[in-house]
């Protein structure tokens, strides 16, 4: 899956910060010590690069590694192990190249004829990376495009903490129904491939008169329709084009590429802890007879 431009220099940047094998806030650091712990006692799937401080592939291959890492926070781990300042993982898995990358997919990882593993033969860059995790997972009957719903500030604060938030502003369940919504969500998911897994963005969802204050501070009117923030500039963008996957598409690609001109904020409004939706239909409430 190509990323566009805009994400391809955001990548460049990230590679300049994290050009040291094994840096990158969201990868493990792996030692002979916790290997057993952090990567055979990890119920998921792990992705193990092990690497030489002095390697040139290393270096560049560290910022994609840290990128892939940011992207699946909590769904996929991506770890790095120093295979010349430990002995014993590295010889065990006949570790004689630099980088090597061996993938543990999820559930055991351990049998009687002893660990299961596998080499990652794929691209070494983020979007690679990240579309064979999702595949491995997908693989494992586990979906790694979930689409979070802003049901309070901790929600929101997750959404807000990556480069883009992109919060999908959907009509009330009680005008969509639950088929229309689910058609939505798919949108959004479908989206979210068109873009790249490693693109540098979190996604949300929230119901029309839910987040009042939300609407409010960045002026949202359309539903369904898409608000893109970017917190750590303070600006914002509300996009008005139709709900398909070119245009909306097409929107968060100029933002990041720097084609579209977005609005400023002063500060990101708090939400409202609020009831998520339970998948089904609106059923109103019974009233009491008198």
């Amino acid at each position: 899956m190509k990323a566009v431009a805009g994400v391809l220099l955001l990548a460049a940047a990230l590679l300049v910060r994290c050009e040291e094998p094994g840096s990158g806030e969201d990868v493990v650091t792996l030692s002979d010590a916790d290997f057993r712990e952090k990567v055979l006692e990890n119920d998921g799937l792990v992705m193990v690069e092990f690497y030489a401080p002095w390697c040139g592939h290393c270096k560049t291959l560290a910022g994609e590694w840290a990128k892939s890492a940011s992207a699946l926070k909590g769904k996929v781990t991506f770890a790095a192990m120093d295979a010349t300042a430990n002995e014993e993982f590295p010889k065990m898995f006949g570790v004689s190249g630099f980088p090597t990358i061996l993938y543990f997919s999820p559930g055991k990882k351990e049998d009687e004829e002893g660990i299961i593993f596998d080499t990652y033969q794929g691209a070494r860059d983020a979007d690679g990376l990240v579309d064979f995790a999702g595949e491995q997972m997908a693989l494992a009957g586990v979906d790694i495009t979930q689409v979070e719903e802003i049901v309070d500030q901790t929600a929101f604060d997750r959404c807000v903490a990556k480069k883009y938030c992109l919060i999908f502003t959907l009509p009330h369940v009680i005008d969509s129904g639950a088929e229309g919504r689910n058609a939505y969500i798919a949108n959004i998911k479908e989206m979210m491939s068109a873009l790249g897994r490693s693109n540098p963005s979190s996604v949300a969802w929230v119901q029309s008169g839910s987040q009042e204050a939300l609407e409010t501070a960045f002026h949202v009117s359309a539903f369904p329709g898409m608000l893109v923030i970017n917190k750590d500039r303070s600006r914002y963008h509300n996009h008005v084009g139709s709900f398909t996957v070119k245009d909306m598409s097409k929107t968060v690609r100029a933002l990041q590429a720097g084609r579209i001109t977005a609005s400023t904020f002063k500060t990101l409004p708090t939400m409202e802890t609020t009831d998520p939706w339970d998948g089904k239909d609106y059923v109103a409430p019974e009233e009491d007879d008198y």
